[in-house]
């Protein structure tokens, strides 16, 4: 397949829909969920309010079907989706002048009614007044009406956005654009996805970077050193201490300690002195630097890569909470000791500008300052998987995982020592299988981390990391206490919450203007001793009015004034799934009906259910609840101020 026979075009958003997509049978179902989709919205609202002409969203690579304007879609219909899902709330939604693309019916599901019939219905129950689209049970069409969900969400609780719709739009359909490539109609498609996925990616903006940090050390052996760290660091979902020592445990025990948890080597240069200089595990000489037979170079790697198997079992089981770009803009702020917070920080956008502005501010001794950062990334690598919370995935959990904060220590025998992970905070040697659970100390620096992940989605609003790994960079790992720790997180939500909620009464936003953090933070605040132990924050992007907004006219119940409508006490934070479960019903019926999904979601909902069962739910019982809230939050923070301590790390 030459590059001849490619059709490249680059289409606007407007001209892309005026076309026919067919997402074949062999594509996987709809799968972006609240942290892709909203990450997409906030990168177009970024090149809108900062004036850019155009924002190039990336490729879309299809092949010609029977009829001219007819293409299959080969790659990129996670993307495709999204645009046509915002394009129909868009269309449908808000007041004001709206887009009309005509882009209705465009995109279709081969062998796939129940999608393609998703599509339809959502923009025909979003043009209804009052009517909110249903989900279903459907793995074929859930995924299309949770996504729809998550975008009328996140415009509503972004005021900012929310005001600049139609700019936004405008933007949108004539500025975004697509690069689609077409292949041609003869193409053999196994052939294609072949080479896709043999041939090496495309030069990233952290391939740049990592090349020109490079360029400044003045020797080979020292540039050997800084990629050899990188490469380890850059391996987000693998323990550092197994990445940068794989299949060798006695540089690991150099650098990291006989322990294996925290790394030992105080310097780049002292990495330089572990690392043997001709690199780990040649399989060209033996140890005396003798060259090896080809049976016994065979011999060795075969057993390196059963060594190797080994050891990365367990290892396999961790997904990281951010990925590698992120992780270098973390650090850098560290190393600039930078304390603003600013989502251009952490904007992976700009990851090469940021380093080149970095470098270009240190007046001379450049290279000094890259052996410094490759020292810092490693350390923070180190921390980082140590103190902050990984999704883990085991025989014994689900398909989405669970929260993990283990950290990793030498186990086995002595003569074959083996990873294994503990609870960080655990006072005993026991990993998670064995114990059951995490320690309470564990469990509880747990719960705050992940309140805070599933409130700042975004990897350019995670300045909770960056707070968490300088306090802890300045520290021996050992000495770090739960309760400093716990008390950091909690202090910090805490000033997100007094910048979002004011609590004089006639400044406390209501309804979707109530950012996430103090539905979170509450939900943290109500939660028990025993109630931790099996309560678990999962991804809610939804604000629940819990008297709905339009009550399902059929059903019975006490009337609701506009007034105590969007009060805190009438709203709680949900997944998008149990805001569509809940639809219209009216407070008994979802008291009475969703106990399970209740319990799940929000110790604020459970609290609001158990008032609706015992007392039914009305004005009186809303306003009360509402200034119960209120209350629990001004008495928390007005708790720390007046005692004059800070969290540790402000």
């Amino acid at each position: 397949m030459s590059k001849k026979e490619l059709k490249p075009e680059l289409l606007t958003v407007g001209k892309l829909f005026t076309d026919n997509y067919l997402i074949p049978v062999y594509q996987r179902n709809y799968a972006w969920r609240a942290e892709q989709i909203e990450q997409l919205i906030s990168d177009i609202q970024d090149s809108v309010v900062g004036g850019q002409d155009d924002y190039f969203l990336g490729n879309l690579v299809v092949i010609k079907r029977g009829r001219e304007d007819e293409f299959e879609v080969i790659d990129g219909q996670q993307r495709l989706t999204t645009l046509y899902l915002l394009l129909t709330f868009l269309e449908q939604d808000g007041e004001g002048e709206k887009p009309s693309v005509g882009h209705a019916g465009h995109l279709q599901y081969e062998s796939r009614a129940r999608a393609t019939e998703a599509l339809r219905r959502i923009a025909q129950e979003a043009a209804k007044e009052h009517v909110r689209p249903q989900a279903s049970t459907s793995n074929a069409d859930a995924g299309i009406h949770e996504g729809y969900s998550v975008i009328n969400q996140f415009f509503k609780q972004n005021e900012t956005l929310n005001r600049s719709r139609e700019k936004f739009s405008d933007f949108l359909l004539t500025k975004v654009t697509v690069v689609r490539a077409s292949l041609p109609p003869n193409t053999d498609l196994n052939r294609y996805f072949e080479i896709m996925n043999t041939r090496g990616q495309q030069l990233r903006q952290v391939d740049i970077v990592k090349a020109r940090l490079m360029s400044k050390l003045p020797n080979q052996y020292e540039r050997e050193c800084f990629a050899w760290v990188w490469d380890a660091c850059a391996d987000m979902d693998s323990y550092v201490q197994m990445s940068l020592t794989r299949g060798d445990t006695s540089l690991r025990n150099k650098v990291f300690g006989d322990e294996w948890s925290w790394l030992e080597v105080t310097s780049f240069a002292s990495l330089m002195e572990s690392r043997p200089q001709s690199g780990i595990n040649s399989s060209r000489q033996s140890s005396e630097g003798v060259s090896l037979s080809l049976d016994e170079a065979l011999s060795k790697y075969a057993k390196e890569i059963e060594s190797n198997s080994t050891e990365d079992e367990g290892n396999e089981r961790f997904r990281s909470t951010i990925e590698f770009p992120a992780f270098l803009l973390h650090v850098l702020r560290i190393m600039k000791g930078d304390e603003v917070e600013d989502e251009g920080l952490l904007d992976d956008k700009r990851l090469i500008k940021s380093f080149d502005d970095a470098v270009n501010n240190v007046p001379d001794a450049k290279a000094d300052w890259v052996r410094s950062f490759a020292f810092m990334l490693l350390k923070c690598r180190n921390l980082f998987d140590g103190f902050i919370l990984k999704r883990q995935f085991t025989a014994n959990i689900g398909d989405d995982g669970d929260w993990s904060l283990q950290r990793l220590k030498k186990g086995g025998a002595d003569k074959k020592p083996t990873p294994t992970y503990i609870h960080v905070f655990s006072a005993s040697n026991g990993n998670l299988e064995e114990d059951g659970g995490a320690d309470p100390h564990t469990r509880d620096v747990l719960l705050l981390q992940s309140m805070l992940r599933i409130t700042y989605t975004s990897p350019r609003t995670m300045h909770w990391i960056t707070k968490v790994l300088r306090w802890l960079s300045v520290k021996a790992p050992q000495d770090a206490k739960h309760a400093d720790l716990a008390d950091l997180l909690k202090g910090y939500a805490r000033s997100k919450v007094k910048e979002a909620f004011p609590f004089e009464e006639d400044q406390q936003p209501q309804g979707f203007g109530i950012s996430r953090i103090v539905f979170s933070y509450l939900d943290y605040l109500l939660l028990s001793d025993s109630s931790k132990r099996d309560f678990k924050f999962q991804f809610r992007t939804s604000i629940e009015h819990f008297y709905p907004q339009h009550p399902d006219k059929e059903q019975s119940g006490a009337v609701v004034s506009g007034s105590s409508l969007n009060l805190l006490g009438n709203l709680a934070l949900v997944s998008v799934s149990a805001n569509s479960k809940f639809s219209n019903s009216l407070p008994r019926a979802k008291a009475e009906n969703f106990k399970d999904t209740i319990e799940r979601q929000s110790p604020k909902l459970k609290r609001m259910a158990e008032i609706t069962r015992n007392t039914g739910w009305d004005d009186q019982q809303i306003t009360a609840h509402h200034e119960e809230m209120v209350t629990l939050l001004r008495d928390d923070v007005s708790l720390v101020e007046a005692s004059g301590r800070s969290y540790p790390g402000r």
